[in-house]
């Protein structure tokens, strides 16, 4: 009985000594969310994050002046929604530790009383066994190879959502933009309005003008006004959907100078991009396309995992017995008889689930097609919209100089000239309306097409900043 006694000690040993203990780490809604509002553009953290995502250290912090790059940096590092495809990233990574994992032997004691032993021998019998499992037919490396995949399709899936982040960003500061620039516009065209109406009115106390003159101008006026307040509204709200594209507080973005919109040199450069050429360079760089090859990829090496299921795993050791004082030895050699099934369920289900894998690639590479054609039209009809629109404006900006000239020579009255100025005021604001138009169309093109990221903007860990979480750890071996 001592054999089995020490083997079953040392067993237990070396079970606790391999144990692990992860610390609690309980959340504080409370701590969280007060670390959220605390969110603020000059943190010295942002600043560590952009230096490494940039390869330089910002000239000045906190930045006086913010472009839409840094700004897409800045949302790829506070974004909530990008911290959780990263955790999902860790996770998939971590199962490739598990896809390798070999089965761990198992040792089995059966110790039994004889109630009548025969006189001067021993009442016990005891059977040891030891029972090492053999994996066949190369199941670990499919397991390995499946899991491989799976993380591979999760990388991509932080960049899908990055370039997700990015182009609401930019959505968002080209809606704030236009609708600030509206805003402004709208002021100009009231304060024309109201100048206009006061002069008619006053032509009308005079007997000069008659009701039919001043009715017009006054919903003209009523309707700027409104125009004006619905502009406002949409600067605020705006601005808060540029908050949340960056993932901080609305408080945040006080005192901040945000950009106007795309940088000259990226919408010059989609200006001239080709329908082709962006094509191209989305199916081969569009993360979502990555993304469907991998898990395609993950089908297949789940296919083979399950055809090598049919094939029975080993089990194998020494056995002993002390039987009533007899030591005897033996060997076990055991595997399952694949007599009722051959695995055909499963191996069914993954030759589907890669077909649909398959499909979801072909799939992709169709919504990726129709989105480049479908935004690069866009582009050329918002271009060509922008400059029938530039055109007019300089037509009206014309007019007010030749009405100018004929109320200098006498052939027009000061009416005539605010009419024209008006006229101006609303083609600037509808050119800038177009401009803000093409400005999205660019925002589009460069989504669809996507491009590389900086591989600190995805590869940033998801440990919460500190306050975040009321306590937290790294994994240690109990002692």
């Amino acid at each position: 009985m001592r054999l089995p006694a020490a083997i079953l000690l040392l067993l237990a040993a070396l079970a606790a000594a391999a144990c692990q203990h992860v610390p609690p780490a309980p959340l504080m809604p409370a701590r969280t969310a007060a670390a959220y509002q605390a969110r603020a553009l000059d943190s010295p953290d942002l600043h560590a994050f952009l230096t490494a995502a940039s390869g330089h250290a910002p000239a000045e912090w906190p930045l006086p002046v913010w472009d839409l790059r840094t700004l897409a940096l800045a949302a790829l590092y506070f974004h909530p929604d990008l911290d959780v495809v990263r955790a999902h990233a860790d996770v998939a990574a971590a199962a490739i530790a598990t896809a390798g994992a070999r089965p761990n032997p198992t040792l089995s004691i059966a110790p039994q009383l004889v109630a009548n032993p025969e006189s001067g021998v021993s009442p016990w019998l005891t059977t040891v066994n030891f029972d090492w499992p053999i994996e066949t037919a190369g199941k670990r490396a499919r397991r390995i190879e499946h899991a491989d995949a799976g993380a591979a399709a999760a990388r991509e899936a932080v960049v899908v959502e990055a370039w997700r982040v990015r182009r609401e960003l930019a959505t968002a500061v080209v809606a704030l933009a236009a609708a600030t620039r509206e805003r402004d516009a709208l002021d100009d065209e009231v304060a024309l309005d109201e100048r206009l109406l006061a002069l008619v009115e006053g032509r009308q106390r005079e007997g000069a003008a008659a009701a039919n003159d001043v009715t017009p101008l006054r919903l003209a006026l009523l309707q700027a006004r409104s125009d004006r307040a619905a502009a406002a509204a949409r600067v605020g709200d705006a601005r808060a959907h540029v908050a949340a594209a960056l993932g901080v507080p609305a408080a945040a973005l006080d005192g901040i100078r945000l950009p106007q919109g795309l940088d000259a040199d990226d919408a010059q450069a989609l200006l001239g991009v080709a329908t082709a050429d962006a094509r191209r360079r989305a199916l081969l760089e569009r993360a979502d396309v990555r993304q469907a090859l991998a898990e395609y990829v993950a089908a297949e090496a789940t296919l083979r995992l399950e055809l090598a299921r049919q094939y029975p795993d080993l089990r194998l050791g020494p056995s002993y017995e002390f039987d009533q004082g007899l030591n005897k030895w033996g060997f076990v050699l055991a595997l399952d008889l694949p007599i009722m099934n051959r695995n055909e369920g499963p191996i069914g289900e993954a030759v589907a689930a890669r077909a649909e894998a398959a499909a979801k690639v072909v799939a992709a590479q169709a919504h990726v097609i129709a989105e480049i054609e479908a935004a690069t039209a866009r582009r050329d009809g918002e271009r060509a919209r922008s400059a029938t629109m530039r055109a007019l404006t300089a037509e009206r900006d014309a007019n007010v100089g030749r009405v100018a000239t004929a109320v200098r020579a006498g052939a027009a009255d000061r009416v005539a000239e605010l009419g024209a100025e008006v006229e101006s005021r609303r083609a600037r604001r509808s050119a800038a309306e177009a401009e803000s138009a093409l400005a999205q169309a660019l925002v589009d093109v460069e989504a669809a097409m996507e491009g590389p990221l900086p591989p600190a903007a995805l590869d940033r860990k998801t440990i919460p900043p500190s306050g975040d979480v009321a306590s937290a750890g790294a994994p240690g071996r109990n002692r």
